[in-house]
C-alpha cells in the first residue's frame, strides 16, 4: 500500500514529528511505501489540515484515493472550524490523539474516530529526579499555563524551554536544547489550562523518558500515570516531591518501565498500520 502523509509545517512542530514523521518511518520499517508531502498514494493522511488541503483532498478522493484526516487538536470552535468540518465530511476515516478528542469529534460532527496517541521521541536516561532544579517546556502559546503557577513556584530554580520566537530568560526550543535541559533538571512542572483536556500525554512521557519526575495538574491523559507521578493539586505536588525526594528516582524508573513498550515509536507505528490497513 502507498501512503502519503501531508503536513504543511516542519519538524519544529510536535505534530509533524509525532504524527507524521514517526508513522512514516515506522510504516517504512514494516515494508510500506510511505512518504511525506509527495508521492503516489492509495491513502492520503492530512495531519493538522489547513484550508488549502480541502481542495486537494477532494481531488485526490475523486481519483480514487482514500482520505484520512488526523485531528490532533480541537479547532471546531475557532477560525479553522470550517476546514475541520469539511474534512469530517470528506474523509474516509478520522484519527485523533486521545479518547477525549474522540468524544469531541463525535459531539461536533457525529462521526466515530480512532484514537492513536503520540510516541516518545527521547532516549531513555537514568532517573535523576533527586534535586531542586525545575523545568517547564512547551510552545509559547501555552505560556498562560506557566504564568498561572509562577507565584506558586516562588524562589524555586525554574528554567523554561520554548519557542518559536525568542523571549527573555527563555531557552530557545530545539531537540538538542530540550535534551540538555532535561539532563540538568530534576523535576518537570506540567500545569494545564481549561480547554486542553483533549491533548495527548506527550510532554509527560518525554519527561519520564528523560529521567525527570513530573509534577502535573489533573488532566485526562495523565490519569493512567497517577500511581507513578504526581497528578493533582499543583502546590501540594511541589511540596510532596520535596518531602519524598528520596523516592522520586524509583518512581521514575517504574514509570519508564510502564511506558517503554506502550508508547514506543514501534507500537504507535503498528497502530497506524493496523488502522490504515482496515480502510
Amino acid at each position: 500500500m502507498n501512503v502519503v502523509f501531508v503536513h504543511r509545517l516542519g519538524p519544529q512542530m510536535a505534530s509533524f514529528r509525532y504524527r507524521t514523521q514517526v508513522p512514516v518511518e515506522q510504516l517504512k520499517a514494516l515494508g510500506w511505501n510511505a512518504e511525506i508531502n509527495n508521492g503516489e498514494a492509495d491513502v492520503v493522511v492530512f495531519s493538522k489540515p489547513i484550508a488549502e488541503d480541502v481542495k486537494s483532498a477532494k481531488a485526490l478522493k475523486a481519483e480514487g484515493a482514500k482520505i484520512v484526516v488526523d485531528m490532533c487538536d480541537d479547532h471546531f470552535n475557532d477560525i479553522k472550524a470550517p476546514t475541520y468540518r469539511e474534512f469530517a465530511e470528506i474523509a474516509d476515516g478520522i484519527v485523533c490523539g486521545s479518547t477525549v478528542m474522540r468524544g469531541r469529534i463525535f459531539d461536533y460532527v457525529k462521526r466515530d474516530s480512532v484514537a492513536i496517541t503520540d510516541p516518545y521521541e527521547f532516549p531513555e536516561c537514568d532517573p535523576h529526579a533527586d534535586g531542586d532544579h525545575y523545568l517547564w517546556f512547551g510552545h509559547q502559546r501555552n505560556f498562560g499555563e506557566l504564568a498561572a503557577v509562577t507565584g506558586v513556584m516562588g524562589d524555586r530554580k525554574l528554567r523554561v524551554v520554548s519557542g518559536p520566537k525568542p523571549a527573555p530568560q527563555v531557552i530557545p526550543w530545539s531537540p538538542e536544547n530540550l535534551a540538555k535541559a532535561f539532563s540538568i533538571s530534576n523535576i518537570v512542572v506540567l500545569p494545564t489550562k481549561p480547554g486542553a483536556e483533549y491533548k495527548s500525554p506527550n510532554r509527560l512521557i518525554n519527561t519520564i523518558r528523560a529521567g525527570c519526575f513530573p509534577v502535573c495538574m489533573k488532566h485526562p491523559a495523565y490519569l493512567d500515570f497517577k500511581h507513578l507521578v504526581w497528578v493533582g493539586h499543583f502546590p501540594t505536588g511541589l511540596r510532596w516531591a520535596e518531602a519524598f525526594r528520596g523516592d522520586l528516582n524509583g518512581l521514575v524508573k517504574e514509570a519508564q518501565d510502564y511506558i517503554r513498550d506502550r508508547y514506543s515509536p514501534q507500537t504507535i507505528g503498528a497502530q497506524w498500520a493496523a488502522y490504515l490497513q482496515s480502510l
